[in-house]
């Protein structure tokens, strides 16, 4: 097959290849011939030869793998085009059970109707009358039976729309969550965050917001590797869950970054919890399990601010990074709030969210981090 770059000359082809192969040209299918006759995924036009030479059916469950193979960047939404289709076959089967259903009830109707038309004319009204009981109880039997085949599969099709609905609830929340510490990633932030401003229109009722950054936490990466920081990140995460309420959340913003978000929660109260979280972690020694060496305490700097009603998220984001940075800027391993700051000197961050108490005691705690790390 000749490769040409002349976007009409591929867009011919692709369509001239839909016709012939009678494949539905729904976006997804022309963008798999659209690729294969400009060559820009030579492993998909192999495959594809690779079927032709075969004679193999070019049908909507190939094509749909063919899809998610190589034009799918991840494997949310690979279960999401498998729950789509598997939906779609589940209501497809369902349609046609009803349709069956509903014609033989038809069916069964236009029989009893017959019989009646029977009994009419009949001029043995008795031997009529039990030919008829009999015919009725056997139509009564096999709508019965029709009835119990259609909930059968009913609660089959019911229990597997419940399966779909966990595996897409289950997708969503690894959507929103972050693997390494099991936090919120900030797509789940973005959300709460959503879900909270609607919150504080509807009921006045405002939430602060934590931004915490892990103090030197490069150091930690270039001393004692990847493996060692992550463990950090870990901790930092278990010590922010234990603290945190059912309603707050946490999230790993990014690197070294976390963002808590305490609904119902005033200035006072937020630094008393960020103060909590800092002294717990500061309270803190990793060491490395298999060897025993120390890898020394890990310390936390955070700023805190309190959402106004009809600001932006950005503002608030801004204010508590503010604050962050004014306590790093202070020497670090403290919490700084949005009324500490002076109206001089303030660096800001332009942040884009998109559209939108535990109490654990401060001890000496030592923490074994495997060898390596884990």
């Amino acid at each position: 097959m000749a490769v040409t770059t002349d976007p009409f000359e591929i867009g011919r082809r692709t369509c001239e290849a839909l016709r012939r192969l009678r494949i539905p040209p729904t976006p997804e299918n022309y963008l798999i011939w659209y690729a294969h006759y400009s060559g820009e995924h030579p492993a998909l036009s192999r495959i594809i030869r690779l079927l032709e030479q075969n004679g193999d059916p070019f049908d909507a469950e190939r094509c749909r793998e063919l899809y998610e193979r190589f034009f799918m960047k991840s494997e949310t939404e690979r279960l999401l085009s498998r729950t789509v289709a598997r939906f779609e076959r589940i209501m497809g089967e369902l349609e046609q059970e009803l349709s069956r259903s509903g014609e033989e009830n038809a069916a069964a109707g236009r029989r009893i109707e017959a019989l009646g038309v029977e009994l009419e004319q009949s001029e043995d009204l008795a031997a009529a009358a039990r030919a008829v009981t009999r015919s009725l109880l056997d139509e009564t039997r096999r709508l019965g039976e029709n009835l119990r085949t259609l909930a059968h599969h009913l609660h089959a099709r019911s229990l597997e729309v419940n399966e779909l609905r966990t595996q897409l609830e289950q997708a969503r929340r690894e959507a929103e969550t972050d693997p390494l510490t099991g936090l919120a990633n900030r797509k789940g932030l973005e959300g709460r965050l959503r879900a909270l401003g609607r919150e504080a229109m509807e009921t006045g009722q405002s939430y602060a917001m934590l931004v915490l950054d892990i103090d030197h936490f490069k150091k930690f990466n270039d001393t004692y590797g990847h493996k060692v920081g992550d463990a950090v990140l870990r901790t930092v995460a278990m010590v922010l869950r234990h603290h945190l309420r059912q309603d707050d959340l946490a999230a790993r913003y990014g690197g070294e970054e976390f963002v808590v978000l305490l609904p119902n929660t005033d200035l006072d109260q937020a630094r008393e919890i960020a103060e909590r979280i800092r002294r717990t972690i500061g309270s803190h020694v990793l060491r490395n399990r298999g060897t025993g060496e120390e890898y020394g305490k890990v310390t936390i700097s955070a700023g805190v601010a309190v959402y106004r009603p009809g600001e932006r998220v950005e503002e608030l984001f801004e204010r508590a990074d503010t604050a962050l940075y004014r306590a790093k800027q202070q020497g670090r391993n403290r919490v700084v709030t949005e009324a500490e700051l002076s109206t001089q000197g303030n660096a800001t961050t332009s942040i884009d969210f998109g559209s939108a108490e535990t109490r654990v005691p401060a001890r000496e705690d030592t923490l074994a981090v495997g060898s390596g790390a884990s």
